[in-house]
């Protein structure tokens, strides 16, 4: 079916979005326009989407069939060792984990190995239908094309079923109690240094703009505190980024060091934080954060990809926002915004992956 609509490409993936987690079933297909006849390309893909959805291949006992699912185990297992594998993610992903134990977040949107390997074909079945019942459900198109045959499909399909969709929403807590440190230890050859902060917000609609502008400014590009001052200035770090978390209300910096400059990349990285708070930034640095976010945000409408995941977050905040729109209420954020979104930040923890001490295994 994929060959007969001009080569579409299928993909299928599965992330969180605070402590939400998000399935995402996509089709890339040529648009309409340049199809040979007067057929929909995108209609065509839209009844695809809503068959594999809706009507999966199922065995005798209206079960994933068995071989099927012992595939996709094996996949999700090998990608969960990728994940591993992949240091600087690993390393983000644990402080997440040590920082959150208690919070949903802190769970990884793969799964764990141990509940991978007994997943059994009744287990799989079960999770789809009630992805049916209860999942929120947001159908983007990014195409030249006309979508009424596309809605149409989407009514004849969503009317066969009874929904009660949950109410999706995340735990915040606005500041850490007090700060821990944990270190592990790998054979790695650049350490990594992770800090997790809580960022004073009791939801994703709390000073959204100035702490996105704020991290920007603080950890962003290389126009940013932290590369000038920790990364140049004192070579402290190969790379050293912070990144705000806004459905789970959350700041985190990530650096790769040498393990003994960690503990003084630490200290330095919180002095940058702390002249943040005392408003140490000057105007032509806020305005170059704001313009370098903006100019990154107009370029989602580059790839209709990256257009169409740009909507995600609406179906947590309710917002169906245009670009242009996001980049307005940034470029709105004052100076005084800035430096409180920065006093209303806390440690949290501190993760630091280590290289391991020689003599051991």
């Amino acid at each position: 079916r994929l060959a007969e609509l001009y080569g579409a490409q299928l993909s299928a993936n599965v992330t969180k979005l605070g402590e939400t987690q998000l399935l995402s079933i996509a089709l890339s297909a040529m648009d309409d326009r340049f199809a040979f006849t007067d057929e929909s390309i995108a209609g065509g893909c839209a009844e695809l989407l809503l068959q594999l959805l809706f009507a999966p291949a199922l065995d005798a006992r209206g079960l994933f069939p068995a071989g099927t699912i012992e595939l996709e185990k094996r996949l999700l297992l090998e990608r969960l060792l990728a994940e591993r594998g992949n240091k600087r993610a690993f390393a983000l992903r644990r402080c997440e984990e040590i920082m959150c134990e208690r919070e949903a977040y802190g769970l990884n949107a793969l799964g764990e190995e141990e509940a991978i390997a007994a997943l059994a074909p009744a287990d799989a079945t079960a999770a789809w239908k009630r992805l049916l019942r209860e999942a929120r459900m947001q159908i983007v198109l990014v195409a030249d094309a006309d979508g009424t045959r596309v809605k149409t499909a989407l009514r004849e399909s969503f009317v066969s079923i009874t929904r009660a969709p949950v109410v999706l929403g995340g735990e915040f807590i606005p500041a850490a109690e007090q700060s821990k440190f944990v270190r592990e230890e790998q054979p790695v050859e650049q350490g990594k240094l992770i800090l997790g902060l809580r960022a004073g917000v009791r939801d994703a609609q709390d000073r959204a703009a100035a702490l996105r502008v704020m991290a920007d400014l603080f950890g962003g590009g290389p126009y940013s505190k932290l590369f000038l001052q920790v990364r140049e200035a004192r070579s402290l770090c190969y790379y050293c980024r912070a990144s705000f978390v806004r459905f789970k209300g959350i700041l985190t910096v990530q650096c790769g060091v040498d393990t003994d400059k960690a503990f003084e990349a630490r200290d330095a990285i919180l002095e940058q934080l702390d002249l943040m708070r005392r408003g140490g930034f000057t105007d032509e640095e806020l305005a170059t954060a704001k313009r370098s976010m903006c100019d990154e945000i107009v370029s989602v409408a580059d790839l209709p990809e990256s257009l169409a995941d740009w909507y995600t977050p609406a179906m947590l905040s309710g917002e169906h926002l245009l670009p242009e729109e996001v980049c307005a209420r940034l470029n709105a954020v004052t100076r005084d915004d800035v430096i409180q979104a920065a006093r209303g930040i806390t440690l949290d923890t501190v993760y630091l992956l280590a290289a391991e001490q020689e003599g051991d295994a």
